[in-house]
């Protein structure tokens, strides 16, 4: 009980530290940017609506980071008060909204995407919330892979599970990173996470999904050759 306590204490030290890096580092990027106007960038107008695009664009990044942290805190707070309401739905229309969600940011990098799923599969789900852990895995299958290459969803019964895999053609991911990569404001490539618009809470935040659908989301991935991650949910 002691050494779990202190885990969750470390846990908890390592949260906060992480949520004021990433809230500081947005956060001082608008003040500087601020500053430099008021002393005068102003009068180009070239420099001006550069620094403001830049101004706009981390007040954006602060907002999906805000947006994340809370979507983190109702999820464990409804879980802590008897899970989320749950209703037996066909799956494949659930997972068409995902795709046609993301299909814009497929299409600015010609990345094709496929949806394979039987019409009669169905399982037990919050549409909103399966959607949004389905539109996160999107998001990094898209962000971290190359132009002209595909991404599939595919969804099948298994037995007592249904399981439902996201597959990119990405870069691929580490072995040494494969553990982790579920905890909160875990990035396995820091720059390249922040160029690419992500927070480090989009893959706790499917972790959390999926256990409140009574699930679990594994991982396999190969460097080089992309990455499939696989929701596993209980059968109907």
């Amino acid at each position: 009980n002691v050494t779990r306590l202190k885990r969750l204490e470390n846990l908890r030290r390592e949260f906060a530290a992480n949520v004021s890096h990433e809230l500081r580092t947005p956060v001082t990027s608008i003040k500087g940017f601020v500053e430099t106007l008021l002393d005068g960038a102003l009068d180009d107008r070239a420099d001006a609506e550069r620094f403001l695009r830049i101004v706009r664009d981390q007040a954006a990044r602060l907002e999906t980071l805000i947006q994340d942290l809370l979507a983190l805190a109702g999820l464990e707070r409804q879980t802590e008060a008897g899970g989320i309401a749950l209703t037996r739905l066909p799956l494949a229309p659930v997972l068409a909204e995902a795709v046609a969600s993301r299909a814009g940011k497929a299409r600015a990098k010609q990345i094709s995407m496929s949806l394979s799923c039987p019409a009669e599969l169905q399982a037990d789900l919050n549409p909103g919330l399966f959607q949004q852990a389905v539109g996160n895995l999107l998001d990094n299958a898209i962000a971290y892979s190359e132009p002209a290459t595909a991404v599939s969803i595919t969804a099948a019964r298994a037995g007592s599970e249904v399981r439902l895999a996201v597959a990119d053609q990405g870069r691929g991911i580490p072995a040494e990173h494969l553990d982790r990569i579920f905890e909160r404001f875990y990035r396995v490539d820091k720059a390249r996470s922040r160029e690419a618009g992500g927070t480090g809470l989009g893959l706790a935040i499917v972790k959390h999904v999926v256990q409140a659908h009574r699930g679990r989301v594994t991982v396999e991935s190969t460097v080089g050759k992309g990455s499939t991650f696989t929701i596993i949910l209980p059968a109907p």
